[in-house]
C-alpha cells in the first residue's frame, strides 16, 4: 500500500492538477478525520546570519493525507506523513512583502483514488514601514494603533501625509494617559537601541578625546618645567 502511494505522490508531484478517480464513501469517511486535523501557521525567526525570515510549517500529516501548494520559489510541492514526519517546513526570507499562501487538502485512497477536501489559505505578514521609521510607533500605548502594527497583510490605501497626521494625532491623545515610568521605559530601549548601534564611534570619540587630553597635559607639563608660565 505504501509504495502505490508513493508512486501516486510522485505522479502528482509532477503533475499537479491530475484528474484521479474518487475515493469510495468509506474511504472518504475513514480518512477524513486525518484531513481535517491538518493546520498551518508561520512563526517569524531569524538565522545564525542576523537574516530574518518567516518559518511556515504544516502539521498533522499523515500516510493518506495530501497537501499541494507551492513554495516560496513559486514551485509546486505535495507534501505528506508516509515517510513518518508529521510537519514540513520551508522559509520565506522575503518579509518585505506579503504574501498569500493556498494549501490543498486531499485524501488518498487504496488503488490511487484522491479525493479534495478543503483549502487551507495562509496569509504571511510583512513589515509595516510606519512601525519601522516613525518614532511615535515604537511607544508602547501605540502599538495597537492601525497604523502602527508591526506587521501588516496588505498595503494603506491612503496617502502618506493622511497615515502621519493620523499617527500624530493619535499620539498626542495618547500620551495624556501615558504614565511617566512608560515613556521612561521607551526612552531607555531607544538609548540602548542607539547605543549598541553607535557604540564602536563612541569608543573611538572617547580615546580620541583621552588622547587629546593627555597630550595638553604633557605639553602643559613640559612648559611649566621649562619656565614658560
Amino acid at each position: 500500500m505504501k509504495k502505490v502511494l508513493f508512486i501516486l505522490y510522485i505522479f502528482l508531484f509532477f503533475i499537479p492538477f491530475v484528474n484521479a478517480e474518487e475515493c469510495s464513501v468509506s474511504e472518504k469517511t475513514k480518512f477524513m478525520s486525518d484531513a481535517i486535523k491538518v493546520n498551518v501557521s508561520y512563526e517569524f525567526k531569524t538565522d545564525e546570519s542576523g537574516r530574518s525570515y518567516f518559518a511556515i510549517t504544516i502539521y498533522n500529516l499523515s500516510p493518506n493525507v495530501l497537501v499541494s501548494f507551492y513554495n516560496q520559489d513559486n514551485k509546486y510541492e505535495s507534501v505528506s506523513g508516509l515517510d513518518g514526519n508529521l510537519t514540513y517546513t520551508f522559509n520565506d526570507y522575503d518579509i518585505d512583502n506579503s504574501r498569500e499562501y493556498s494549501f490543498k487538502i486531499a485524501i488518498v485512497g487504496s488503488g490511487g483514488c484522491i479525493t479534495n477536501i478543503t483549502m487551507i489559505n495562509l496569509t504571511k505578514p510583512k513589515k509595516n514601514y510606519y512601525y519601522e521609521n516613525i518614532p511615535e510607533c515604537k511607544f508602547q500605548k501605540m502599538k495597537d494603533f492601525y497604523y502602527c502594527k508591526e506587521w501588516i497583510n496588505n498595503d494603506f490605501h491612503v496617502d502618506d501625509y493622511v497615515i502621519r497626521r493620523s499617527i500624530q494625532e493619535e499620539f498626542n491623545k495618547t500620551t495624556t494617559s501615558v504614565s511617566d515610568e512608560e515613556i521612561v521605559s521607551d526612552n531607555l530601549v531607544t538609548f540602548l537601541q542607539l547605543y549598541i548601534k553607535y557604540r564602536i564611534y563612541l569608543l573611538i570619540g572617547l580615546g580620541i578625546g583621552m588622547i587629546i587630553d593627555i597630550v595638553y597635559i604633557f605639553l602643559s607639563y613640559k612648559r611649566i618645567k621649562e619656565g614658560e608660565f
